[in-house]
């Protein structure tokens, strides 16, 4: 053994054994037993690092011998040093010696030092004395000093090395000559201080921790530093170069793996059980096929397919050929994960690799392979029920075998399904049972990728419920176990990402989160580029939005397999928003029916629910209410159920919306009982928005409850509301980039023929629309210039405002409230005022038009443009300064 640490063991054993009489508890021996044995275990390390493990485990009186005993060595010399061994052999040859058994493990520990000592020449015993006086120096000079190889080798190195020495031949002058020329350290082996067992040791640990908790291993650059020391000590070492593969996966260095890995096999296939050619060539044989199987591992771990698929072709053939069993199942394992999934081909691989597998007695494959075949199933349109039937049977098989990965991976799928499928709050306790699982083992806690799945979906369930600061308080505690140099650490990174974004859209932060979508592509492609395409839609880039949606959708009906099934439907969804957004609802309605069969097609239960929640929407803005309130109150279950507080908001305020239109055709007493639920509904639906900061969406909410206090007569009520609208159009004001036009093309600048006049002043435009359940309306920037808004000075004046849609700002609603001081606000409305101003041409172009119809296309309006197209603004603004009741403002974009 190679340790410079283990003499000053020796000296703490010695410690604890001269005040023998002194009694201890239980406890404290057995803390003090399994810190010896791994002090016997462990490396070399630092004369400090060796008293900070010591100095816990002893008592006071004992540490100060044990401190006064290695300062006596360092004082008095060798003949102490020689005397000390001599005390040791005493006490193992004693048989009435109680303490120590020389058939212990520290016996045994004890025995081999004393051999190897007593095989020591006097040149060679001074050496290790010297080595030991440039070790206790360094450690009382520079005890700030961490790396072991500041100080030479180790103190059991000098025994075992030099007594090795002595037995191959080597001749005592070179020995001396090294130990009484230059400092005294050694210089026999460059860097290494590993001995072959503590090599294994060393690799068998790090290997452990970088599969069951790899933030307690070493990291990267101090792992690759230990095992170029080791290879340095023990070149033959090939464990040592897999552990440099595994240590070069976590940062995901190809070239490096791949050369540590070649380098591996190469010196693994010259290591056999004996010397005969039969087993050696055995051996190569086996070394190959699983050369060919790590290699595939490899190149899928880095996105190389074909090259994946070409090694593990190459490994079944050779496995094939020498009838290995366990090889073809773990070759059928990798083949069934390159193949498409959801095929009825993949699923006979996975059927074929668990019976396999399970009649080999192989449960490590076995487990993955049922937890594989659930996935499969789920993507391939399987019932639920039975997806869940196979992970229960991974589950039993797991706790038979106590495999405490497994189980963890099996409840971080279930999680997935779970919330697949629109049960939120069973995937949130599935998690949490991730979480609290007992994976310990030897004290250390499993704290793999399916670990830090389980931290960010319960962030994501808090901030769904307006609670952000507990989410990143739980995204905090993931980037503390997942550092970012770690092979997991992407996941909490794009969970982070996206929680941010959702924020931001939100607060209508669009600088923040074109940021957001920017970090986010840099992980996931696709999920870029559908948030990209939402937050073009809040912005009213409306062109871009549908261009980037479009190209998304032609992406996933050409791959639908890469993908998981609810990505699609959100792609449905996010299209069909847009399509309302821009007033072109009918549009948008086959996207939501494709959304629909998909999910159902799927058992997508959640998204059936909320694609159902846009189809009622789409029917209320098609006066169709009733129908509409009758597939609210079918899926209203599942959305207060599961959803989130967004999509709840979302949908009471449609159903709100939908109740009071449908009770508004029916008796009074009727319709006053459906206003006061309403209002009701409304608190819910305003307190779920300011959970979640939607500040416009808070707007919008208490715009329309203002008017439903207003059509119950409760003025108070409605003054609050509007007060508190008005405070938050001053926090939160509303820029919309795109307006409307509805002038005649003979005027050359409204704007500034507007600004001309005193009275006549700019402000802000907000968008206040309730059309939009969904999403907050923006209008195509090609429809529109500048909205004039000729609007009363006094508050029993009614106001006009022009615009091309007959349903913008809420005015839709108007013949379902009797709001009677709620006019038209359309292009109609513009052509009613010229004609009560005595515009007879216009009064029979339109009495002889052969469309009449309320919303007017673009088309139409300019026919009718045409026709007054002698009309002249200064007309209107002379009309409107004339009138005592009458003052104008202009909009403007961004002012």
């Amino acid at each position: 053994m190679r340790r410079r640490h283990k003499p000053p063991v020796f000296v703490g054993f010695g410690a604890q054994d001269t005040t023998s009489e002194e009694k201890f508890k239980e406890r404290e021996k057995r803390d003090f037993m399994t810190s010896i044995l791994k002090l016997i275990q462990s490396p070399n390390m630092t004369l400090k690092d060796l008293t900070d493990q010591v100095q816990p485990i002893l008592k006071q009186t004992h540490y100060e011998i044990f401190a006064e005993r290695l300062k006596g060595f360092y004082q008095e010399g060798v003949l102490l040093l020689m005397d000390f061994f001599q005390d040791v052999t005493k006490q193992l040859s004693d048989p009435s010696n109680g303490v120590i058994s020389a058939s212990s493990i520290l016996g045994l520990f004890l025995r081999r030092m004393i051999v190897a000592f007593e095989k020591l020449s006097f040149s060679q015993v001074t050496k290790l004395f010297t080595r030991y006086k440039d070790y206790y120096e360094a450690g009382q000079v520079g005890m700030g000093m961490d790396e072991s190889d500041q100080f030479g080798g180790s103190l059991i190195d000098s025994i075992t090395s030099q007594s090795g020495r002595f037995r191959s031949g080597l001749g005592l002058g070179k020995s001396f000559e090294r130990s009484h020329h230059g400092d005294g350290k050694s210089d026999d082996v460059d860097g290494g201080f590993f001995s072959y067992k503590q090599a294994e040791y060393f690799i068998s640990r790090q290997g452990f921790l970088l599969q069951h908790n790899e933030n307690e291993a070493l990291s990267p650059a101090k792992l690759q530093e230990k095992i170029t020391d080791m290879l340095r000590s023990n070149p033959d070492m090939a464990e040592a170069h897999f552990l440099s593969y595994l240590n070069s996966l976590r940062v995901k260095e190809y070239c490096t793996a791949l050369h540590n890995l070649y380098h591996y096999f190469d010196r693994n296939t010259n290591i056999g059980s004996d010397g005969s050619s039969g087993n050696k060539n055995r051996e190569e044989a086996v070394s190959r096929r699983y050369a060919a199987l790590n290699l595939a591992s490899l190149h899928y771990r880095f996105g190389h397919r074909d090259e994946s698929l070409a090694a593990l072709h190459e490994a079944i053939r050779m496995a094939q050929e020498t009838n290995d069993h366990e090889c073809l199942q773990h070759a059928l394992s990798w083949l069934h994960r390159l193949e498409e999934p959801g095929t009825s081909y993949t699923a006979n691989l996975m059927a074929r690799s668990v019976w396999k597998s399970e009649e080999l007695n192989l449960p490590n494959i076995t487990s993955m392979g049922v937890q594989s075949l659930a996935r499969n199933n789920a993507f391939a349109t399987a019932k639920p029920e039975s997806v869940f039937e196979f992970l229960l049977k991974s589950d039993l098989l797991n706790c038979q075998h106590s495999q405490s990965h497994f189980m963890c991976v099996s409840y971080a799928q279930k999680s997935a399904l779970w919330e697949m499928y629109g049960k939120r709050e069973s995937s949130a306790m599935c998690s949490l049972l991730v979480l609290n699982l007992n994976t310990a083992v030897n004290g250390i806690f499993h704290n793999g990728e399916a670990v830090c799945i389980a931290l960010c979906n319960v962030a994501r369930c808090h901030a769904d419920d307006g609670n952000y600061s507990a989410a990143f308080d739980i995204i905090s505690s993931a980037k503390q176990r997942f550092p970012k140099h770690t092979q997991h650490a992407h996941t909490w990174m794009i969970c982070e990402q996206q929680l941010l974004f959702d924020r931001a859209v939100m607060n209508r932060k669009f600088g923040q989160a074109e940021t957001n979508v920017t970090n986010i592509r840099a992980l996931n492609e696709d999920e870029a580029v559908i948030r990209n395409a939402i937050l073009n839609k809040e912005k009213g880039e409306v062109t871009q939005s549908l261009t980037e949606l479009t190209q998304l959708l032609e992406k996933v009906k050409k791959d639908k397999r890469k993908y998981v099934p609810d990505f699609p439907c959100r792609v449905y969804l996010a299209l069909a928003e847009l399509f309302v957004q821009t007033g072109n609802h009918t549009s948008g309605l086959s996207h939501v029916l494709d959304c629909i069969t998909h999910a159902k097609e799927h058992h997508l239960q959640y998204m059936v629910a909320l694609a159902t929640v846009h189809l009622s929407f789409i029917q209320f803005l098609m006066q169709l209410p009733q129908p509409a309130l009758e597939l609210l109150r079918q899926q209203l279950l599942p959305i207060i159920s599961h959803g989130n507080l967004f999509d709840k908001a979302r949908t009471m305020y449609c159903y709100v919306r939908c109740l009071v239109a449908a009770a508004n055709k029916g008796p009074e007493q009727k319709k006053r009982a459906a206003l006061v639920s309403a209002v009701n509904m409304m608190d819910t639906v305003i307190d779920y928005f300011k959970q979640l900061e939607a500040h416009q969406r808070i707007k919008d909410a208490v715009y329309y409850q203002a008017r439903l206090y207003n059509e119950l007569g409760k003025t108070a009520e409605r003054n609050k509301c509007a007060y508190q609208f008005k405070q938050l159009d001053s926090q939160y004001p509303t820029f919309n980039k795109v307006s409307v036009c509805v002038l005649s093309s003979s005027c050359p600048s409204p704007k500034r023929k507007l600004e001309q006049d005193d009275n006549i002043q700019p402000r802000k435009r907000h968008n206040s629309n309730l059309d939009e359940v969904c999403d907050s309306r923006g209008s195509s920037s090609e429809e529109s210039l500048l909205d004039t808004i000729v609007k009363p000075s006094c508050s029993h004046a009614q106001p006009l405002q022009f615009s091309t849609k007959n349903d913008v700002g809420h005015r839709d609603d108007s013949q379902h409230i009797g709001d009677k001081n709620t006019n038209s606000g359309n292009f109609q409305a513009l052509l009613d005022f010229r004609i009560d101003s005595g515009d007879e041409n216009l009064k029979r172009y339109l009495e002889n038009c052969p469309r009449n119809a309320t919303y007017r296309s673009k088309t139409i309006q300019n026919k009718i443009i045409d026709c007054i197209k002698d009309c002249n603004v200064d007309d209107l603004l002379a009309e409107a300064k004339d009138s005592r009741n009458m003052c104008i403002a202009w909009c403007c974009p961004n002012s």
